[in-house]
């Protein structure tokens, strides 16, 4: 990890499991909204998150 501490292997089990299911939560939630697969709601996530980090950084198109 970025801080440079020791985790033992049920700690970083445990780390992602909670990341992929937080992950997975807000793939789900996309699929509710916009009533698509998963595949496409995993795809227009990441879409969002580049054209709102794009805004924020000051790079409108």
């Amino acid at each position: 990890n970025i801080q440079g501490f020791m985790w033992d292997e049920q700690k970083v089990n445990c780390e992602l499991k909670n990341y992929m299911m937080k992950g997975f939560g807000h793939i789900k939630e996309m699929c509710k909204t916009h009533n698509c697969d998963l595949r496409m709601g995993a795809f227009t996530l990441g879409v969002n998150r580049v054209a709102r980090a794009t805004v924020l950084r000051g790079w409108q198109a």
